[in-house]
């Protein structure tokens, strides 16, 4: 085979074309990922995460105003509050003074005692709030406070209270400034324009709990602007942060978490993901969304590419195989057109192959045809020899004249008779490796009791042969064992007072893998009349039927036990199938085996 040829076979094969289309398909790829910067993914990671904080602060801006207002109000009233608080009517009008210039803002003003009992209030009436947490809290440790109260013990209503110590020129402490500010004042404040105009966003405030207390598009619509795979929660005690996630209803959106007063209120603004495009903080395409495209485009190719040069050739290889596995010996045409040379060779293997077992099963069918002619043939044959001997002995049965002899000459008769039904039965279930014991067990069990039946000799059969599969050694052992333990049966068993003897046949499947026979007929009560049979019609035991018993049990390799139990005679047999490839294995290797 010259060079040029070697050459052209490799540059056809499935290998060569595989990684010809793969290295094309893979180029842009790697030139796209080697394009994508990791460096520039950062900042513009980092500088979308500023703009959006950035924009959540300018948008909130009316909201934090409100809080610095506060802060100043307490401030300035815990600088005025020692003058004012000796008298309680001036501090009192300076209260309702402070809640009137804030139009609305502010919900309670007033100054704490550390006894508890407000006096100076810009209500008309005076509040205890010894025993209320946040009074104790401050009291312990007096330093200027933000605090969440879902339920104001002044208002009734959710309120943000600051609080601020007021001490004397000595520095002694007096009590406290109290600010508070209804939660609704936060949503009528609404969203400062930011640069970019009118943006569809949603501010909220949740406190240490994680729970909404305000929502400048009101609490019933507010969980459809809440990120649904982050709990708010999971914010408290975190500075500031800004992320993109899923809202609750299933659209993309960009948030921000502004902490107004660290570990009590918190401030999130939720902004629609698309709104912020234009700014550049965001795009419609994440990072690795090219390199993603490429490689599914690279996967598609190559599919088309394996599907196209492999897979369809290897399915009509797989169908042909599979057909040809199953039994179907049609022979057809594979079409393995634009397939690549190391397939179009095991097509042609694949053909070589069914023509060749086609061939060889043709042969070995005839081969096991003309065996099995020739087994029947043998069986038959067998049977028909039995017969005529046994018809011969009938003959000299007839000119016998004394009682034993009739008698012996019965007995070897009924064997005769037995070992033909044996090889008639064989002759019906040959041609098969080996032999149902479902089918031949009943069969012998039926012919025996009805040669044995008369007007005055009947038996019940109760048969429980199971589905057990035998070695023919084994099969003809066991029917011979059968056909004496039955013969015994006829001889024994008691007929009763209606002439009808019980008798049972079962061969069943043990637990330990063996295989249990078992014969049992009826026996006379020991105070039952004894019914005697004329001498003519069974013959007397002579022994050797026992002797024969103990020959095929030990061909079988199995232990037998017989005896009474009660008025039932009962004959057990448990031994091992031979397994079909030892036995065949035994006698290919064995000498011959001894006979009976």
């Amino acid at each position: 085979m010259s060079i040029w040829h070697k050459f052209r076979t490799r540059a056809d094969g499935l290998g060569a074309r595989l990684m010809l289309g793969m290295g094309v398909v893979l180029l842009p790829l790697a030139l796209l990922s080697f394009a994508q910067s990791m460096a520039s993914n950062r900042l513009a990671e980092s500088r979308m995460r500023a703009a959006i904080l950035g924009e959540t602060l300018m948008a909130a801006g009316p909201q934090i105003d409100l809080l610095m207002q506060a802060r100043g109000t307490a401030m300035a009233m815990a600088a005025g509050l020692p003058q004012w608080i000796e008298d309680t009517d001036t501090c009192s009008a300076h209260m309702r003074h402070i809640v009137e210039t804030a139009q609305e803002d502010y919900s309670f003003v007033g100054f704490v005692p550390l006894d508890g009992q407000i006096i100076c209030t810009s209500d008309d009436k005076p509040f205890d709030v010894q025993g209320n947490a946040w009074f104790n809290d401050i009291r312990t440790n007096p330093r200027p406070l933000l605090y969440v109260n879902r339920e104001g013990p002044i208002s009734g209503t959710s309120i943000l209270n600051f609080s601020l110590p007021v001490r004397d020129d000595a520095g002694a402490l007096l009590g406290f400034a109290s600010v508070s500010m209804p939660h609704a004042g936060f949503e009528t404040r609404g969203i400062a324009n930011t640069v970019g105009g009118d943006r569809p966003l949603t501010i909220l405030t949740f406190d240490a709990k994680g729970e909404v207390l305000t929502s400048t598009t009101g609490l019933d619509d507010v969980a459809r602007a809440l990120p649904s795979d982050r709990p708010l929660g999971q914010f408290v005690g975190q500075g500031g942060n800004s992320f993109l996630a899923k809202a609750a209803d299933g659209r993309r959106r960009a948030f921000a978490v502004v902490p107004l007063s660290e570990g009590n209120l918190y401030l999130l603004a939720s902004w629609p993901a698309d709104t912020l495009d234009d700014e550049g903080m965001l795009s419609n395409w994440p990072p690795f969304a090219f390199p993603f495209l490429m490689w599914a485009a690279s996967l598609l190719v190559a599919w088309l590419a394996a599907e196209s040069q492999v897979l369809r050739h290897v399915r009509v290889l797989h169908a042909s195989i599979t057909s040809f596995a199953r039994g179907d010996r049609r022979v057809r045409h594979i079409s393995m057109a634009g397939a690549p040379s190391e397939l179009r060779d095991v097509a042609r293997a694949h053909e070589h192959m069914t023509d060749s077992v086609l061939r060889d099963e043709a042969y070995l069918e005839n081969v096991i045809h003309q065996k099995e002619v020739l087994l029947r043939e043998v069986h038959h044959r067998v049977k028909n020899n039995l017969q005529l001997i046994a018809s011969i002995l009938n003959m000299q049965l007839r000119r016998a004249k004394s009682e034993e002899t009739r008698a012996a000459m019965k007995n070897v008769q009924e064997r005769v008779l037995s070992l033909a039904t044996i090889h008639r039965e064989l002759y019906l279930t040959s041609g098969q490796t080996d032999i149902r014991a479902d089918e031949l067990l009943p069969r012998i069990a039926h012919h025996i009791l009805k040669i044995g039946s008369t007007r005055e000799r009947r038996f019940d059969l109760d048969l429980e042969v199971q589905d057990i599969r035998l070695v023919p050694d084994q099969a003809v052992a066991l029917a011979l064992l059968l056909t004496e333990a039955l013969d015994n049966v006829l001889k024994h068993a008691w007929r009763g007072q209606r002439g009808v003897a019980a008798v049972r046949v079962a061969f069943t499947r043990q637990d330990d893998g063996s295989a249990l026979l078992e014969v049992a007929n009826s026996l006379a009560p020991e105070d039952a009349p004894q019914l005697t049979v004329p001498p003519t019609m069974v013959p007397p035991s002579d022994g050797f039927g026992t002797r024969l018993l103990a020959a095929f049990a030990a061909q079988l390799q199995g232990r037998m036990e017989r005896g009474r139990e009660g008025e039932t005679y009962r004959l057990s047999l448990r031994f091992t199938p031979t397994d079909l490839q030892a036995a065949e294995e035994r006698h290919c290797c064995d000498g011959p085996q001894s006979e009976i």
